[in-house]
């Protein structure tokens, strides 16, 4: 293990030279003064205190959150290069050490015997605790093989697990034949097993599962997952996944398949915990409306349907209303792309959930924006009283915007602004590509004088992109 110098240590003026590192309320290193209590505390309460500097997954699209990557001002290597003491408390402390992103692009260079190496000195100092482990590989390399063998080896100690291969490199890991994870919580499988047959029925602690490709051939114990995410999945094997998983509380899928089987089950679905989902067309295929009535979520706050473009402008809004009426459910969020059905529909979908404080909405191609903008201007206190976010994003193919279209968009802002005894629409976002609707905005006085005020106003052309990642499914 390298040693690695901390600079802002070095040379401190003498009043800071006296002093002795710690950690604060966010699990990051601070200074403290030097006592003796603290000179005395035993190694085992410092190794406890080192494991709070450890940094949290970070967020950026990961279903999980990323893992920190290798970098020696952070812990635990900064904690070798302060002192002897610590350095051996650091190197003693397995919690220090089970958590790993390994990176393909080191494993492949020049010096990546020495980086395998070193992996396996890391992951080696974690002793017999559960291990947290991100890699991404798509060669077949022996220095890759040999990484494979080494997490393949850890897979009883998993307790999160981040895995994206080829699926024949899937094959080198030689998991468990009977699936017995005891310390698996988190599990994401970034590649296609469709010809893969595995098993995870033997994990008790598994909550929250990612997968790029749902099928049949993946065994898990459905019945305790509450987060469950897949970019493909089949409209059958969808509805299978809801029936085998009663106590989901996070359900994103991408549906895929244009063609749905001749008839969906007659019965409907009890999610009772279910408080977020997500359902996305998986590249081109449709999203098809007519799911949700198979469907029943009370408790549901987040709801996002992202349609395809191309689905047909005459279908009908009554499997989203017969879904919200059957459900019952006092939505908070709701997002909605390219929702298929006239502008009457989808106002006639808005207009049942009233609950709703943060509105996301992406309006297809035929649409008239002054249509759906009317609504929202005051003449009916009915509608959405609780809004207090709104993104409303259009292209400029085939959707109408005219000269009135500025003046409803002030008018719905300094009404839902000023309102007074109800909720105050406090964030307004428009995606767009009209530059003349953006300048007409911005030089509005009225539009200064909210922003002034306090609302936040994002305006601007061509900010959104239309591709299926950019449908409110992130």
């Amino acid at each position: 293990m390298p040693s690695f110098a901390l600079g802002l240590l070095v040379n401190q003026p003498p009043q800071y030279q006296n002093q002795y590192t710690l950690v604060n309320k966010n699990g990051r290193l601070r200074f403290a003064a030097v006592s003796r209590r603290v000179l005395a505390l035993p190694n085992e309460i410092l190794g406890e205190i080192f494991v709070y500097c450890l940094r949290e997954p970070e967020p950026d699209g990961h279903p999980f959150g990323v893992l920190s990557k290798l970098d020696p001002n952070d812990a635990p290597l900064v904690l070798c290069a302060v002192c002897r003491r610590w350095r051996d408390i650091a190197l003693t402390t397995p919690g220090l050490w089970g958590s790993f992103s390994i990176q393909q692009t080191s494993v492949l260079s020049d010096s990546g015997a020495d980086y395998v190496e070193f992996c396996r000195t890391w992951l080696s100092r974690a002793g017999i605790t559960p291990v947290s482990i991100e890699f991404e590989a798509w060669i077949e390399h022996k220095r890759v093989l040999s990484l494979l063998e080494v997490i393949g080896g850890l897979a009883q100690r998993w307790q999160r697990a981040w895995l994206t291969f080829d699926p024949d490199l899937l094959k080198a890991l030689r998991l468990p034949e009977a699936g017995k994870f005891p310390f698996l919580e988190q599990l994401a499988l970034g590649t296609s097993f469709s010809e893969l047959s595995l098993s995870f029925c033997d994990a008790p602690r598994l909550r929250d599962v990612y997968l790029v490709e749902s099928t049949p051939q993946i065994r898990l114990p459905w019945h305790q997952l509450t987060s469950y995410e897949t970019c493909t999945v089949l409209v059958p094997h969808f509805l299978q996944i809801l029936g085998d998983a009663p106590n989901l509380v996070d359900a994103r899928f991408g549906i895929g398949g244009t063609f749905l089987p001749p008839s969906l089950p007659s019965i409907v679905i009890p999610l009772l915990h279910l408080q977020v989902l997500k359902l996305g067309n998986s590249d081109d295929d449709f999203l098809p409306m007519t799911i949700l009535n198979c469907l029943k979520a009370p408790a549901l706050e987040d709801l996002t349907l992202s349609f395809h473009g191309a689905q047909a402008f005459n279908a009908n809004a009554l499997p989203f209303l017969s879904f919200v009426s059957r459900s019952s459910f006092r939505l908070h969020i709701l997002a909605l792309s390219l929702m298929p059905g006239s502008t009457e529909g989808l106002i006639e979908c808005l207009k049942a959930t009233p609950t709703v404080a943060d509105l996301k909405l992406r309006v297809r191609l035929g649409t008239n924006v002054n249509d759906v903008l009317a609504p929202f201007t005051g003449r009916s206190d009915n509608f959405l009283p609780k809004l207090e976010s709104f993104h409303f994003v259009f292209s400029n193919q085939g959707v109408l915007v005219t000269t009135e279209t500025a003046s409803l968009v002030i008018d719905m802002l300094c009404w839902r602004w000023s309102m007074v005894g109800s909720t105050q629409l406090r964030s307004f976002n428009l995606d767009h590509e009209y530059f003349g609707l953006g300048n007409s905005l911005k030089s509005h006085p009225e539009y200064r004088r909210l922003r002034r005020e306090g609302m936040l106003l994002y305006v601007e052309p061509g900010g959104y992109h239309y591709r299926h990642a950019d449908s409110f499914m992130l």
